[in-house]
Order: C-alpha cells, then structure tokens, then sequence
C-alpha cells in the first residue's frame, strides 16, 4: 500500500513540476474574541511548524481578494504526512488550517473565488477525497465522491464557487478523467482515461490537460466545449496553472531560470523575471501581474519564493 502511495504521489509531483503533494473578566465584543481566537489559532500553529522545521513546503496558491497565500506542507522528517498552511505574502502569521482533517496527505491547496474557503486533497492509505475548509480552519467538509476506493483530486472551483472541477482515476490504475460537480450532482465531463487538471479561466473558459505520455508526464493543454463535450488542443500552451487569463511558462538556463507570462492561446507576451534555481515547482501569478510564486526543487530544500515583478527581487515565504 505504501508502495501505491509513493508511485501516486509521484505523479502529483510530477503533473506540477517541470512537467515533470482559539475571557477575561470584562467581557469582550463577538469580533474581538473571533479576532483573538484566529490570533490564538495562528501563533500556536505557527509555533507547530517551526519546531518541525526543514520539511519541504509546496503548491503555493494565491488568494484570489487578500494578500494571503496557501500551501501545503509535510510535517514530519519521513515524509508521510502534509497539512495546508495560510501565510501572509511575506510568510509572516502563518498557520494550519488543516487541523479538523486529522488523516492523510494533504496537497494542493486552492482558493475559492471569494477568497473565504480553500479545497484540498488527502491522499489516504487508499484512495484519495477532495476536502474544503475556511479560512480560519473550520467548516470542514468532504466534497464529491466519484468510487467510494478512487483517487479524486481538486483542480478549480468554477466561477461562482458553488461548484468545482476535479479528476478521478480508479484505484487499478492512472486513468483519469475530469468532472464537474454541484450540490450533490456529479457530471464526468472526459471518458479517455488521460484527461487531468481541468481548470476554468476568469471568462469562463475551461481547460484541460490531455496526458500523451505518462511515463515522462507529456501533456497537452486543451480547450473543452461543455456544450458538445469535445477538446480543441493549445500545443503552444505551455503553463501549468491559469491564473485569470494568463499562465506563466518556465525556461530553464544553465544555472536559472525564466519566468515568461503566456495568455490562453500560448503566446508568450512578456518576460517577468529571473531566478537563480533549476526545477521550479507550482509556478503561477496572481491575478494583478505583480507577483510570480514558485517552489524550489526538492534538491534546493523544497521553498516557497515570491518574485516581485516590478523590482526582481526574491522573497522567502519559506525557509528550509
């Protein structure tokens, strides 16, 4: 069992990379004891991830209205188990937000539309279930269910937020397929066995990945008309993550790497910035252009960095 998990989280790993897981006294108003409460929730478990220190931390997302940021974090020294982390942009105040879903492998954070609720995955010891909690740690829910022993996995809420695409592939083997679900309707949107990531755009247009070669992860970025349930394919689109409108292409040079901002059609439309790492991971851009996030390779400690468009300069949301 170990073994399926380790190949599957290898190939998480490898979808995302290169393309390549709360009274005193004097009694106080509802808001100053919620406020105290987050400040209570958040400094204990800021406190949790220092003392565990050195574990990789990825899947950098930005909240799409504060300036906030979610990733995922492993949190012990093997490497069995993550939890979702919240940061403000320059890391500062981070916290767990994680904490009611005791189980499992939690990876790849994402924001919903309004910025109040974030869906995740948990990788089980079999099977995976897509979960969504707030901000602050609460409302914890488990969202679709395709087979009760598959792997379901978060991809994008749709506009309104009330709604979400994800794939799922049976326990037998890697062959996803994309869906949409609602309330408690679910709509499988694919039937090839490679179709993964769909990913709706700010107009509404919604995207999918059509894996060619499994092995060395190639895969081709395709449009999909939910009307006639066909693809058209994008070769020249070459992003993993669609931020909006854009998403942000990686070209690798001798000893750093260059962030290039493509919209939807593969265009490259500007150059963003350099870096000096190799094997960048989970690299997209919020929605105002003004900030490319990435995680460095696992060889070069697994951190979360936020490049400032305007200025080049680097910042450390994580340190390991």
């Amino acid at each position: 069992m170990l073994e399926i998990k380790n190949r599957l989280v290898a190939i998480l790993i490898l979808s995302i990379s290169v393309v390549s897981c709360l009274q005193s006294p004097k009694q106080k108003s509802s808001s100053a004891l919620a406020k105290e409460q987050d400040t209570s929730i958040a400094n204990s478990s800021l406190q949790e991830k220092k003392q565990k220190k050195g574990t990789p931390d990825l899947g950098p997302n930005f909240n799409p209205v504060v300036s906030k940021i979610a990733y995922y974090s492993y949190v012990d020294p093997k490497r069995s188990a993550a939890k979702i982390f919240v940061s403000n942009l320059d890391g500062s105040d981070a916290y767990e937000v994680s904490t009611q879903d005791s189980i499992g492998f939690h990876t790849e954070p994402k924001w919903s539309p309004n910025g109040k609720k974030i869906a995740y995955t948990n990788f089980l010891e079999e099977g995976a279930r897509m979960m969504a909690v707030n901000i602050d740690g609460n409302g914890l829910t488990e969202l679709a269910t395709v087979t009760e022993d598959g792997f379901h996995m978060f991809s994008s809420w749709d506009l309104a937020g009330k709604g979400y695409y994800f794939f799922h592939w049976p326990k037998e083997g890697f062959t996803p397929d994309a869906y949409h679900a609602i309330d408690e309707k679910v709509e499988r949107l694919t039937n090839n066995g490679r179709t993964n990531r769909p990913q709706m755009t700010k107009g509404g247009k919604l995207y999918v990945n059509r894996i060619d070669d499994l092995e060395n992860y190639v895969a081709t970025k395709q449009l999909f008309d939910p009307e006639t349930k066909s693809t058209r394919s994008i070769p020249n689109l070459e992003g993993e993550f669609i931020t909006g409108e854009h998403t942000i292409k990686a070209i690798e040079n001798d000893s750093t790497t260059t962030f290039i901002l493509e919209d939807l059609q593969g265009n490259d439309l500007r150059e963003l910035g350099s870096i000096p790492y190799k094997g960048t991971m989970f690299t997209s851009i919020d929605l105002n252009l003004e900030y490319v996030v990435y995680n460095t390779s696992f060889d070069d400690g697994a951190e979360i960095h936020l490049l400032e468009v305007a200025t080049g300069k680097i910042k450390k949301i994580t340190k390991n």
